[in-house]
């Protein structure tokens, strides 16, 4: 790579900004192309970083001075956009979750290698100071042989997240951060199991769901995620090992709230986190997390290496929520790999709470 890496980001949502923010500090990144299907949000984004508004995200993914195109708007067109800008020679990144099903993963994956670009998947909790202290401390418990996740929040209104067409609800949009980083600690997947329900009555994909991995290594985990759950958005964990215990808090809005906590012979040790370089000012609580990822990937990028955020890892979290679907809809434990998944069948997926007619209520 020489020169600064032309950036494209497709969706000027609260991930589209908190990217852009990061991309436009990096020394080597320039913001080459703004689109958001909502025009006023992408002039005003365009503006804030000189960059154009371009009038579609076909134009914005093949713009001749775009290097990288940064895919944050809905997932029902993950899979097309990325395959588009792949074909017309860009690098592609794409925001979790990766696709709808596990053909259009294949297809992207394909089209990369294909082109001879990469596609890389944006899970920046990776590179959280939270995250961070759990690897450097994980082997002073292990082996692990049991984990449990929640990654929880209240949220009352109903938007385009909470629609069929997305292929999936809070697991597939927000629980698939929890299993990257269980599959991170813990390592590949056996079998899934999964429970899920929609509680507001407005809305047509799940929005509270328990999965349990019982993973090849014979440890098992639990996966709790909701948008019914009241209290403010956060994720804990707590990993069960056979020398102790550690416990997790991460909190994308209140960095106070993150923390690490090890405990061993009856004893409970905090653990000090790495320094944040700057405050993400989209998520406080991601500390400079995004901006860690972002300086991974353009790393990696310009040096031509392959990343561990590439395409494949993007299709192993989906191939988990897609397998606890298909184990809601046939009331079964499903063993990996996940042979076919019919979108068809998806609202088949998701139970209604029988009383649950309506929306939720503070």
């Amino acid at each position: 790579m020489t020169g600064k890496l032309g950036v494209a980001v497709i969706g000027c949502g609260k991930a589209g900004q908190a990217q852009l923010h990061w991309f436009a500090r990096h020394a080597k990144c320039a913001i080459a192309a703004l689109f958001d299907p909502l025009a006023e949000k992408g002039r005003q984004a365009a503006a804030a970083y000189n960059a154009p508004f371009l009038s579609s995200w076909q134009a914005a993914a093949s713009y001749d001075g775009v290097d990288l195109v940064s895919l944050c708007g809905p997932e029902s067109v993950r899979a097309e956009q990325a395959i588009f800008a792949l074909e017309n020679g860009k690098h592609v990144l794409c925001e979790k979750p990766f696709a709808n099903t596990l053909d259009e993963c294949d297809q992207m994956i394909a089209a990369a290698e294909r082109c001879e670009r990469m596609l890389l998947a944006y899970y920046n909790m990776r590179f959280h100071p939270v995250v961070h202290a759990v690897d450097e401390h994980i082997d002073a418990i292990a082996p692990v042989y049991a984990a449990r996740f929640s990654y929880t929040q209240f949220r009352t209104n109903l938007s385009w997240r909470h629609r069929i067409e997305q292929g999936g609800g809070v697991l597939k949009s927000q629980g698939v951060h929890a299993i990257d980083l269980a599959l991170r600690w813990l390592g590949p997947v056996n079998t899934v199991s999964g429970e899920m329900a929609i509680i507001h009555g407005g809305r047509e994909v799940e929005d509270f769901a328990l999965v349990n991995l019982r993973l090849q290594s014979g440890a098992i985990a639990e996966v709790y995620t909701a948008y019914t759950d009241r209290q403010p958005e956060e994720m804990r964990a707590q990993l069960q090992g056979m020398r102790g215990k550690l416990e997790l808090r991460l909190n994308p809005y209140l960095p106070e709230r993150n923390g690490v906590w090890l405990k061993q012979a009856g004893a409970t040790r905090c653990i000090a986190l790495r320094q944040a370089s700057e405050i993400d000012p989209v998520y406080p609580g991601l500390l400079d997390c995004s901006g860690a990822a972002i300086k991974h990937l353009v790393d990696q990028l310009a040096a031509g290496r392959p990343s561990p955020l590439d395409g494949r890892a993007g299709r192993r979290s989906i191939e988990i929520v897609l397998a606890a679907y298909e184990s809601q809809r046939r009331r079964t434990k499903i063993k990996l790999p996940l042979e076919s998944f019919e979108l068809d069948s998806l609202a088949d997926c998701f139970p209604r709470f029988s009383p649950g007619d309506g929306p939720l209520t503070e």
